[in-house]
């Protein structure tokens, strides 16, 4: 009688304890939004996501490139004559000057045009009278040169445009009624030609060159 009785506390036991196990395993899976991020995951990281959107929708876009020319620093009264090997110019000769304003009505000499290029700066260029496409353009560049500015700023200051191009995290539109396409965009030894804008890659090429000094 006794071993009957040992029996059925034991039973009771292990019952009670099966119980309190197959409790807890639910309340550890109330579904899927209580799951640790998959591997390779980092919601953490708005900067990357925010970084890699520009290149998204399409491939990367990174214009042809072209054997570096040097750096050498032209000094004053030293000609200007040199004969790049890509239109518009992507490295080479140029004098150390840079812009005022980040959105120009008038051409930028060779000379400047690389020294921008140099300090890992990006130039979009057009070579048409074309207003529509200039306002496109300048449209695309303002999205990251205002990031530069003060929030309450409508116009940057030309000693602002001077330090974010001496830092090479400038965006510049300009005519350049020389070259054979339509817009150009180049980089330190890359050049890309379009025949009409394209946001997609005007903005992946700008993604995968601005910021990459050579200096």
């Amino acid at each position: 009688m006794n071993d009957i009785r040992v029996a059925q506390r034991c039973l009771a036991v292990f019952v009670l304890v099966a119980l309190v196990l197959a409790g807890c395993a639910g309340a550890r899976r109330p579904g899927l939004a209580d799951v640790s991020p998959a591997a390779g995951a980092n919601p953490a990281s708005p900067t990357a996501s925010a970084s890699s959107a520009a290149i998204s929708g399409g491939p990367v876009f990174l214009g042809n490139h072209y054997t570096s020319q040097g750096h050498t620093h032209l000094v004053t009264g030293e000609p200007d004559d040199f004969v790049y090997n890509s239109d518009p110019p992507s490295s080479g000769p140029h004098r150390e000057l840079f812009t005022d304003t980040f959105i120009s009505n008038k051409p930028l000499p060779s000379y400047i045009q690389v020294h921008l290029l140099e300090h890992g700066n990006v130039l979009l260029q057009y070579s048409c009278n074309c207003p529509a496409v200039a306002a496109e353009l300048a449209q695309i560049a303002m999205q990251y040169d205002k990031l530069l500015m003060p929030a309450d700023e409508a116009q940057p200051t030309a000693a602002e445009v001077n330090n974010a191009q001496d830092q090479g995290k400038a965006v510049i539109v300009a005519p350049y009624p020389h070259m054979k396409s339509k817009i150009a965009l180049s980089a330190w030894t890359h050049v890309g030609a379009l025949p009409s804008v394209d946001k997609q890659k005007i903005n992946s090429f700008i993604s995968a060159h601005l910021g990459n000094p050579t200096e």
